[in-house]
């Protein structure tokens, strides 16, 4: 079992302020820890103008940028938690902007795995408490103890 969550992968109040500024901010860390290949961001951006990944949550808009497998090493999970909020485009419905507080970049790296998580993800995203404490928190441990249903995917 490969563990999706690491603590190095969690920007707390990252000074973010556009979908393209915090893919880049995640890639380049990804890169660095050795979860993608160079060209990763690149890939993301061009995937979120075509198949845009914000999502309307109970109580706050969160974002999942994530593309297909071809330069992902092993997958993982990141949190970026921005100072204010960024527009991403709503999922679905490309033009549709959503203010998101919260942006979880998915690595995936078994394109059998992506429906599992991504189902994961949808009760995550309906937790509104469980997304209000991860905002809130000013921990990267707590962050990741809060999502550790995830790393069952």
């Amino acid at each position: 079992m490969q563990h999706l969550l690491d603590e190095r992968l969690v920007f707390i109040g990252a000074d973010v302020r556009t979908a393209e500024e915090a893919i880049r901010l995640m890639a380049a860390r990804l890169e660095e820890c050795g979860y993608v290949k160079p060209g990763y961001a690149e890939m993301v951006i061009e995937r979120e103008k075509v198949f845009p990944t914000g999502l309307p949550g109970k109580t706050m808009c969160i974002a999942i940028p994530h593309t297909d497998p071809a330069l992902v090493n092993r997958p993982a999970i990141g949190v970026i938690v921005p100072q204010g909020t960024v527009l991403f485009d709503m999922m679905g419905e490309p033009g549709t902007k959503l203010e998101v507080s919260l942006i979880m970049p998915l690595v995936i790296k078994d394109p059998a795995k992506q429906i599992e998580l991504l189902k994961e993800m949808m009760h995550v995203i309906q937790d509104g408490e469980r997304l209000e404490k991860i905002r809130a928190s000013s921990d990267a441990g707590e962050i990741l103890s809060l999502l550790r249903p995830l790393e069952g995917t």
